[in-house]
């Protein structure tokens, strides 16, 4: 069975935006390898949990500031009931506004977080 996202909401300082119309999350290493004398060995690391979303610039209400984003709270909700919490969010890089030429005007935005919790 296919799974779909059905919404995905940033909170941040009391504000809820869901004006997002993709969500990426980065891959996550789960070890790393480590040159031994004579042969090579693996070592875990501490995991960072990073994602992309593409923000929709409202027509009729002013832009969001993703650059004040620290400690925020990323929800990702699944149609099948699944929950995909993101904890300590914060902005890594805002891009540069792409215009679809039809209807919409997006901002491609690299968040970091503390902490990944599926539920």
């Amino acid at each position: 069975m296919d799974e779909y996202v059905s919404t995905v909401s940033l909170e941040c300082n009391g504000q809820e935006i869901d004006d997002f119309n993709t969500f990426e999350e980065d891959a996550r290493v789960l070890r790393k390898a480590v040159q031994l004398m004579k042969k090579t060995g693996v070592m875990g690391v501490t995991p960072r949990y990073g994602f992309t979303v593409g923000y929709v610039i409202p027509k009729n209400k002013p832009e969001y500031d993703f650059e004040s984003v620290q400690d925020g709270t990323f929800t990702v909700d699944k149609d099948n009931g699944r929950r995909i919490t993101f904890t300590g969010v914060s902005t890594l890089e805002v891009g540069s506004v792409k215009y679809d030429g039809d209807k919409e005007a997006t901002k491609d935005i690299k968040m970091i977080a503390g902490k990944r919790i599926e539920e």
